[in-house]
């Protein structure tokens, strides 16, 4: 009867799994990135860079499922290429996160642009003349642009901001460059000194 009995009670141990054992605990998984958005929307021709945290050192891989909508480097800079939607997959050790990117067209609310009442100029040699560039960005002017510029035949002009010396005589046309706010917006005017 004492077997009998014995046996009933120890029956819940061996069902259980027995009565000195600790229940089993997963261990925690260790991540080695975090990705801590899932969408981003971008102008054509910005850049975003995705804020990924590096929580172990590992290897991060980041692809573009479409590189004519945009494309990414391994750093998580994405570059919006033309209109449309793709996927960013990044990767690290065991982690993998997908960032759905829209990229949308600019309108003229974010453009940059250059306005010049004219774009042929001639000066005698020597003289300075100040450039009539007006940058808007959008619907407002823009005062703190750079200018950057490219001759077509150097020496016949220096140009610093908007201030145009005439070196020597001769004829070159300018490429202006105007940045702001990371965009760029180009104008190429002439210039004629005699």
């Amino acid at each position: 009867m004492k077997r009998l009995l014995l046996a009933i009670l120890s029956l819940p141990c061996l069902v259980l799994g027995g009565c000195n054992k600790s229940p089993s605990v997963e261990p925690p998984i260790e991540h080695s990135i975090n990705v801590p958005i899932t969408e981003v929307s971008i102008l054509k021709g910005d850049q975003y860079t995705i804020p990924i945290e590096i929580i172990k050192q590992t290897i991060v891989v980041c692809r573009s499922n479409d590189e004519e909508v945009a494309t990414v480097t391994r750093e998580g800079v994405i570059t919006a290429i033309k209109e449309g939607e793709t996927t960013i997959s990044i990767s690290g050790g065991q982690d993998h996160f997908t960032v759905f990117v829209t990229v949308l067209e600019r309108t003229a609310e974010d453009s940059l642009q250059i306005y010049m009442p004219k774009y042929d100029f001639t000066l005698a040699k020597n003289d300075t003349y100040i450039l009539p560039i007006s940058v808007r960005y959008g619907n407002e002017e823009v005062s703190d642009a750079t200018f950057t510029y490219v001759y077509e035949v150097e020496g016949i002009v220096s140009i610093s901001s908007i201030t145009l010396t005439a070196l020597k005589e001769g004829t070159t046309k300018c490429v202006l460059t105007a940045t702001y706010n990371n965009l760029e917006a180009s104008e190429i005017f002439t210039v004629t000194v005699y």
